[in-house]
């Protein structure tokens, strides 16, 4: 009975925000992302999700909801320390020096702070909203009994929106587990050891609950802040060429990669590029794997057929497909963004939008994980683009991949095992005062 009350009640809030913003008069992006943070953290995250999903929504939608990434209010300073000394058991001060009253970030689902342990080692917390599971869960349940109900016109036409919503809940509940989110970051420092340009913070196992994890702290900067890394003496084609590399080992190589690497989630300190926030990883069998770098290959090399194929290959779609037509649209789509540089390109979301098109068009669904890549890979691209738009993103993946298919044979695992060596590993970066011998060059005859 009580629970029933407590849906009721929520329900009667979420009528009441929605009946504010008078959705049914039409809506526009800036109310919209604003009834979304007004509705509480389960539509904050589901605003998120949607933002990565322009066939669902309109562009302008999905740019402005990408500001719910970081557009989060704040736990104030007694409400951490409370959460910090409940979750030890113990007062706060007798693990800490000195918790910063001011978050470095906060999003819907926790928040960070700079700290100080008590033998003076500097930190970073990441801590887990209160009552933040049992919120969501009683909105999701809520959510999914409104949409098994009411069709929403425009969009149950493209998706499910209960499967959406089933996506968002997957992934907010794999974000709520910092024990999880802590194995991640080890299994990603273990894939860069070696790489000198590349860095994931430590986690302090001891001091790291389901609801508290403590990281080393990172200074720098965010990637994306042209004029603090121009200060400092880096190259931002250099910044990018590494930056892609990396993240191309990721899926090529480790098959585990961080599935949203926008600028707030990647910094730049003393030399190397730092990945944060790892609460959402992806993970590629090896056969899609393959199948992935067949269609970037295909992609790269205006192969049309090899990227339909590829396609095809890890989408389920109708045995029946009328391929000659599937060919066609994709030859007319790899045509399209084959001619437009990233300096001229107005959106690099569009790409993945006209492709999700096609696929509807042709009944093919798009598995999550297939998603995961592409909507990643997308927010990576942008994240260069505005950095350096001359960077040549194409030449950088068509060379990382070219290196591990270069030739046959023992010869050829000699030659792929050397050239990818010298592409992965590279140099630190170099910046004010720490320049570096420059990285070896893989030439066409190796």
């Amino acid at each position: 009975m009580s629970e029933l009350g407590n849906d009721t009640r929520r329900l009667i809030e979420m009528v009441k925000v929605i009946s504010k913003y008078k959705v049914a008069q039409g809506i526009t992006p800036d109310k919209f992302c604003d009834m979304m943070k007004e509705l509480g953290p389960t539509y904050v995250k589901l605003g998120q999700l949607l933002s990565m999903h322009p066939e669902v929504l309109p562009m302008e939608y999905c740019k402005k909801l990408e500001s719910l990434r970081t557009d989060a209010s704040h736990l104030v300073a007694a409400q951490i320390r409370d959460i910090i000394s409940e979750e030890y058991g113990k007062p706060w001060t007798s693990v800490y020096q000195r918790i910063m009253p001011f978050p470095l970030g906060a999003a819907s689902i926790a928040q960070v702070h700079e700290a100080i342990l008590l033998d003076g080692t500097h930190v970073a917390i990441k801590i887990q909203r209160p009552d933040i599971y049992e919120t969501m869960e009683r909105d999701v349940r809520l959510l999914k009994k409104a949409f098994s109900i009411v069709k929403i016109k425009g969009i149950n036409d493209v998706v499910d929106l209960t499967d959406t919503i089933e996506e968002m809940w997957k992934v907010a509940q794999e974000e709520m587990d910092f024990i999880r989110e802590a194995e991640n970051i080890r299994t990603l420092r273990k894939n860069c050891e070696g790489i000198q340009y590349v860095y994931c913070p430590k986690v302090y196992d001891e001091l790291s609950t389901k609801n508290v994890l403590v990281m080393e702290y990172i200074g720098g900067c965010e990637l994306t802040d042209k004029e603090a890394l121009l200060a400092e003496g880096y190259d931002l084609d250099e910044v990018c060429t590494k930056f892609v590399n990396n993240f191309i080992k990721q899926f090529a190589e480790d098959r585990f990669f961080h599935a949203d690497p926008h600028p707030g989630n990647v910094r730049v300190w003393n030399g190397r590029i730092v990945w944060l926030d790892l609460g959402m990883m992806g993970h590629l069998s090896e056969k899609d794997a393959e199948l992935v770098k067949q269609c970037m290959k295909g992609i790269f090399s205006n192969d049309y057929k090899a990227f339909a194929d590829g396609s095809l290959s890890i989408c389920k779609h109708d045995p029946n497909i009328d391929k000659e037509a599937f060919y066609e649209r994709m030859r007319v789509y790899i045509e399209k963004y084959r001619v437009i540089s990233m300096e001229d390109m107005s959106s690099t979301v569009d790409i993945f939008a006209d492709l999700y098109h096609i696929c509807r068009d042709f009944g093919v669904q798009v598995p999550t994980t297939y998603t995961m890549f592409w909507r990643s890979m997308s927010v990576m691209e942008g994240t260069v683009s505005d950095l350096s738009p001359k960077t040549d993103l194409a030449a950088i993946i068509g060379k990382h991949l070219a290196a591990q298919n270069m030739l046959g044979g023992i010869a050829g695992a000699i030659t792929k095992s050397v050239s990818h060596r010298k592409l992965i590993s590279g140099k630190p970066l170099s910046y004010n005062g720490h320049e570096q011998e420059p990285d070896e060059e893989i030439s066409d005859e190796e």
